[in-house]
């Protein structure tokens, strides 16, 4: 009994340790490298956000969300193989979600090994028109879906996710401004 006891305890402790572990990033972890997206600002008009809350307000002009797209390579930068240093993320979807409905933003191009690139999304009223989003307070969140490539062009790994979560974001549209 004894034996069992010290078999299930350490379980039931590990277990609910790695529960109560939460992030609002998930990184896409690649034969060569860790993917990440994060949202570095959101402008609207002349106001720019750094963290949330933040405002959108159409009568204001358009959202324009920029984010950094990164590429940590796992065996450093350093005598790397040719198959791996020349490595690449090729990107088939990228979306922004508020609250879970996602609008579309265009791809971005490949992401060699190792590197990094700074983008930006524009959020126009007809994006959100077109999503059947209306006025209100929304949790955005960012999302990436690529493929990684070899240094010889052949697929290492297929559709890998990953995705930021920024916080609440509100939206108008009707000149209120946000409150």
């Amino acid at each position: 009994m004894r034996y069992w006891a010290a078999l299930i305890i350490p379980f039931f402790i590990m277990s609910c340790a790695l529960e109560k572990e939460t992030t609002d990033e998930v990184n896409g972890v690649f034969a060569f490298t860790t993917a990440s997206v994060d949202i570095d600002s959101i402008t609207n008009g002349t106001n720019t956000y750094k963290f949330p809350p933040v405002c959108i307000d159409f009568i204001q002009g358009d959202g324009t969300v920029k984010y950094t797209i990164s590429s940590e390579g796992l065996y450093g930068s350093s005598n790397v193989d040719p198959v791996i240093r020349n490595s690449y993320l090729r990107f088939t979807r990228a979306r922004l979600y508020f609250n879970d409905i996602p609008i579309e933003i265009d791809h971005p191009e490949d992401l060699k090994y190792n590197s990094r690139v700074t983008l930006e999304a524009v959020i126009e009223k007809s994006m959100i028109d077109a999503a059947e989003i209306a006025d209100g307070t929304y949790r955005l969140e960012i999302e990436m879906v690529a493929s990684e490539y070899n240094g010889n062009g052949h697929n290492t790994v297929l559709n890998n996710t990953f995705s930021d979560y920024f916080g609440e974001v509100t939206i108008s549209s009707i000149g209120q401004g946000c409150k």
